[in-house]
């Protein structure tokens, strides 16, 4: 069963309650009414206009009927067209003079009924219940009827009120069909309104919308990194040839080759890493952590300055940040590679680092001015850095880490020559 027909029928099922609750309450009610009022007229009749000996003909007692009924219960005068029983409780009340009410049946009609306590017997004088019958029963069918018309007027409205409610979750459903069914994201839900359901139909153009930039990126990854890979591999695959070729080629030329293939096959595996790395999109399940960015900076520095054999200059301002360490850590290390492996002098690498920013300066040949806007895209590598390794992916990484902690990265030209490149954390993430 659909949603829409749940509702609907709830809605049928609440009216249907609420309508029978209320017409019963209504019945009962005139029903009590209607007795009370025919209790009133019981007391109100002139029993001693009668006379066990000759009872009147309903005269004086204005369409009452009577009886009076022995000290053993027996009826010894009865003007009702049948005798109404007389019961245990009714034989209790001679010699007390009390009254009772009932409601008593014969085989012909049902009676209201007052039963008279006297000395020696008991007078009951009793009215026919047969309008008041006929009123209920009319007030019975009534009721059913409004009850049932209110029951398919509730579904109606029902149907109604659940087509509204679920229409966006219906265009939600088919468009989260046709996802599976085609794969295609390019689908809007298009749902509108500011409840739930149109909060809801908001997210899922924006979830659709996430995964196709997603599923873009992805796409462009894949294509970039294999168009990176394929030269590597290229280079690998032709001087495997030469060595199986030429077994006898004389040593140097043998050396050169080798050497060339260990550099390739590391280009080749930082290349790999760099790659995975882009495509996990970094450490993002890491928890955040409060540190020094100065602690994290220098301590890379020192590690570069024994690997690289240059000379580094720091000046760096305690600088308390919460962050994820591992990212922030592979930031700055691409950093440091950048500057390292674009600046041939000789000239010390400069490192500042205050109020959760961190640049890195060189005295290289700079960023040429067309490709300082696309110096962060992945596998971006300006015409000049082709000759050199890299893979063009770890500037794209400070920026991602930048951006996941709220902040972004920049790059600029030195007046007097090199290049200024770094990144600054957001405000969330720099404690103040």
């Amino acid at each position: 069963m659909s949603l829409r027909w749940k509702i609907a029928l709830a809605l049928a099922a609440i009216a249907a309650v609420t309508a029978i609750v209320f017409g019963s309450l209504s019945y009962r009610s005139t029903r009590d009414r209607l007795l009370d009022e025919i209790d009133r007229s019981l007391v109100a009749a002139d029993i001693r206009a009668l006379s066990r000996d000759r009872l009147p003909d309903r005269g004086p007692l204005s369409g009452l009927d009577a009886q009076f009924v022995g000290p053993s219960g027996d009826i010894i005068a009865s003007t009702f067209p049948e005798p109404i029983p007389v019961g245990d409780a009714d034989l209790a009340l001679i010699g007390e003079r009390k009254d009772r009410f009932a409601t008593l049946s014969t085989n012909t009609d049902t009676y209201r009924v007052r039963t008279i306590g006297m000395e020696r017997g008991a007078v009951q004088v009793g009215r026919s219940l047969e309008e008041t019958n006929r009123v209920l029963a009319s007030l019975r069918a009534r009721t059913v009827v409004i009850a049932s018309l209110v029951t398919a007027l509730a579904v109606v409205v029902g149907l109604w009120v659940a087509g509204r409610v679920t229409a966006s979750l219906r265009r939600l459903t088919d468009a989260a069909e046709l996802v599976e069914s085609t794969g295609r994201l390019d689908i809007e839900v298009g749902a509108d309104g500011d409840d739930e359901v149109g909060r809801l139909g908001v997210a899922f153009d924006r979830m659709l919308a996430a995964l196709a930039r997603s599923k873009d990126d992805q796409r462009r990854l894949v294509e970039d990194a294999g168009h990176e890979l394929r030269t590597p591999l290229t280079s690998l695959r032709t001087n495997l040839d030469a060595l199986r070729r030429y077994p006898d080629m004389p040593e140097d030329d043998r050396d050169a080759i080798l050497a060339d293939l260990h550099a390739e096959t590391r280009e080749l595996s930082t290349l790999v890493d760099e790659v995975v790395a882009v495509a996990s999109g970094g450490p993002a399940d890491e928890p955040m952590s409060s540190f020094d960015l100065a602690d994290v900076v220098g301590e890379l520095v020192e590690r570069f300055e024994r690997r690289s054999n240059r000379a580094f200059v720091v000046t760096a301002e305690p600088s308390r940040v919460v962050a994820q360490r591992s990212g922030v850590q592979r930031a700055v290390s691409c950093l440091l590679d950048n500057a390292t492996k674009f600046d041939p002098s000789e000239a010390p690498i400069e490192v500042d680092v205050h109020d959760g920013q961190v640049t890195v300066a060189d005295r290289g040949s700079g960023i040429p001015d067309p490709d300082l806007s696309n110096v962060f895209d992945r596998f971006h590598r300006s015409d000049d850095a082709r000759t050199l390794p890299g893979s063009g992916l770890g500037l794209s990484i400070v920026r991602e880490v930048a951006r996941r902690h709220g902040g972004d990265a920049f790059a600029t030209n030195r007046p007097d020559g090199g290049a200024e490149v770094g990144f600054r954390l957001g405000t969330s993430a720099t404690p103040g």
